[in-house]
């Protein structure tokens, strides 16, 4: 968890990604550290490891996206209190993250294979009634050369209809809305739809609370990747 000399990819509210070579190892180091102490501390599973079993459950669920590798997790008590927390996964080899992916690149070879397979995966997870809380595509990365997608973050994933209703389907189309064209967005609604508990309008309506705070993630995204060149 103190370990010197990665780059840092992230930046967060409670955590920070690092990269780090190892010759032809890459790894991702992320940390979280609880700055603040409590009592609830003492008896909750830390982040890192909730992460790391719902990348297990998506992995079992055969959705039609990979997850990333993870190496290892740990955990830092003080007197059972939860004090820090580290995830260490490997690098997905030629990955792209999709929201730059998508918002860079409208003549891209690929971008229609790659659109068609994030609907997909948005189908299966529709008709398994899946909740993934975290259904954003600054959480997924894709490897432009076969188009495939895999999953970095998972902070909640469960069977449970009403929590998809009111976050899954509506971040996910969020993000439709923010990164695909009008075009690809009518697809997606043809696609989608049939599987969905509500109507379009109403689906719009329940993304708009995502749209304002992932509008601003895109932006800062953009502004520390250049700010860090």
């Amino acid at each position: 968890m103190t370990r010197p000399d990665g780059q840092l990819i992230n930046d967060g509210r409670s955590s920070r990604v690092y990269r780090f070579e190892d010759g032809e190892n890459v790894c991702f180091l992320k940390r979280y550290t609880y700055r603040k102490i409590h009592w609830q501390h003492c008896w909750q599973n830390s982040q890192v490891r909730q992460e790391f079993e719902n990348l297990e459950k998506i992995k079992l669920a055969d959705l039609g996206c990979e997850t990333i590798e993870v190496l290892a997790y740990g955990e830092q008590r003080r007197c059972r209190i939860l004090i820090d927390a580290f995830l260490l996964s490997r690098e997905v080899t030629n990955n792209v993250r999709l929201s730059l992916f998508l918002g860079s690149n409208s003549d891209h070879p690929q971008r229609q294979l790659v659109v068609e397979k994030v609907i997909q995966l948005g189908q299966k997870i529709i008709v398994s009634g899946m909740a993934i809380t975290d259904l954003f595509f600054r959480n997924l990365v894709v490897v432009p050369e076969d188009a495939s997608l895999y999953l970095l973050d998972a902070q909640y994933c469960d069977h449970n209809r009403r929590r998809a209703e009111l976050k899954t389907y509506p971040q996910l189309w969020s993000n439709i809305l923010l990164f695909f064209t009008p075009e690809e967005q009518n697809l997606a609604a043809k696609m989608l739809l049939p599987h969905l508990p509500c109507n379009l309008k109403e689906l719009n309506t329940r993304a708009q609370q995502f749209i304002r705070k992932e509008t601003k993630r895109k932006a800062a995204e953009v502004a520390f990747i250049e700010n860090n060149c």
